[in-house]
């Protein structure tokens, strides 16, 4: 409604127009020409055809608007090959960051901008307003309200994970004990990563696996490395697949593809608290090359929606691109051990890693004989 009087505010006195107050709709009767007002609080009533442009204002409060907008409104355009002019304020990395990157890499036919509050001219009081809340309000929330700032969100389940835990692919000792996690799907994304533990017991995932609708055979051919000792998703135990009047899970058939694994520890709640803190204390590093784990580690967040135990709301993750995070806990909940670092007398002496930790033993006897002087 507070949009339908500007509209009507806007419209010149002299144009010959035609106002549909129950449709929030006006025509402009030289032209034939329509503008609707339509709220995204149902999104069926948003559907429609022979679009020449839209306007979605506050794109990134709109319930599941990645879905909305391809689903319902891009739909609407392809007729006419229509514009869409995105508005809002940020609310986290979401959907509305992912459209506002498109314009800010360059991408054919995308363009961004970025205005802060003080920017209105239109309102040149508001530059003493916006110093008040510069004081008063959050440091976060400040530049996310009047900078335009699309700051991560407020509820990320992992607000410890960060740039440093992000390292350049390096060489791993052969003698790392190696673990993987699978996150199976019999249709949608299969997810799978590898990782090393060093000998002061950090995790070190060097390696993904992400693909849609691939069987059990593919992706075993594709992750199958020797020495890993595989953990997978309890519920790929449960038997939905029928083969010669027989019942299989997806744990069978991985196993009948030579991928031996162990049912992951599924405790939502105690494996994020466990890997939390494994990042606080810097205890997991990631390949950068691992580019889907890392995108959804920066989104994966608290749900809105809460479950009542026992007459106690209780937080839930929200489902959704959470494939890779699943498998990093899973790795985290194996409560694996340090790896010892054997060097002998082989090929490996003289290799880097080799030489490194010569070097490192030698400066802690050096050290410890300077402290008995």
């Amino acid at each position: 409604m507070i949009c339908w009087r500007l509209l009507k505010n806007l419209i010149p006195k002299e144009l010959e127009v035609k106002y549909n107050e129950s449709e929030l709709s006006v025509t402009f009767l030289a032209s034939g020409s329509v503008i609707e007002l339509r709220g995204a609080d149902n999104e069926d009533s948003l559907r429609g055809a022979g679009l020449d442009g839209m306007v979605i204002d506050e794109f990134a409060s709109i319930y599941d608007n990645w879905s909305v907008y391809h689903e319902v409104l891009r739909p609407a355009l392809a007729d006419k090959k229509g514009w869409v002019l995105f508005i809002g304020t940020p609310k986290g990395k979401d959907a509305f960051w992912e459209l506002y990157m498109k314009g800010v890499r360059n991408e054919p036919e995308w363009a961004s901008f970025q205005f802060k509050t003080v920017d209105n001219k239109a309102l040149p009081e508001i530059v003493e307003e916006v110093e008040e809340a510069r004081v008063n309000t959050p440091e976060r929330y400040f530049r996310q309200e009047y900078e335009a700032s699309f700051e991560d969100f407020v509820g990320l389940i992992y607000p410890e994970f960060g740039s440093e835990h992000i390292i350049e692919p390096t060489h791993i000792p052969r003698q790392y004990q190696r673990i993987g996690a699978i996150d199976p799907a019999l249709s949608g994304t299969t997810a799978v990563l590898k990782a090393a533990i060093d000998e002061d017991g950090r995790l070190m995932v060097y390696d993904e696996y992400y693909e849609q609708d691939k069987r059990a055979s593919e992706v075993a051919e594709a992750i199958r490395e020797d020495g890993m000792l595989w953990y997978i998703d309890p519920a790929s135990n449960i038997k939905s697949q029928q083969r010669e009047g027989h019942l299989y899970s997806l744990y069978d058939e991985y196993a009948d593809h030579g991928i031996h694994a162990t049912n992951g520890e599924n405790s939502v709640e105690a494996g994020i608290n466990r890997t939390g803190e494994f990042f606080k204390n810097g205890n997991i590093k990631i390949f950068k090359t691992c580019t889907n784990l890392i995108w959804e580690l920066e989104r994966y967040h608290w749900s809105e929606q809460r479950t009542g135990i026992g007459g106690e709301a209780t937080p839930k993750p929200f489902k959704k691109d959470d494939h890779l995070v699943d498998a990093l806990r899973y790795l985290v909940m194996s409560r694996f051990d340090k790896s010892e670092l054997k060097i002998s007398v082989t090929a490996d002496y003289w290799s880097p890693w080799a030489v490194m930790e010569r070097n490192k033993k030698a400066k802690e006897k050096h050290f410890k004989y300077q402290a008995r002087r």
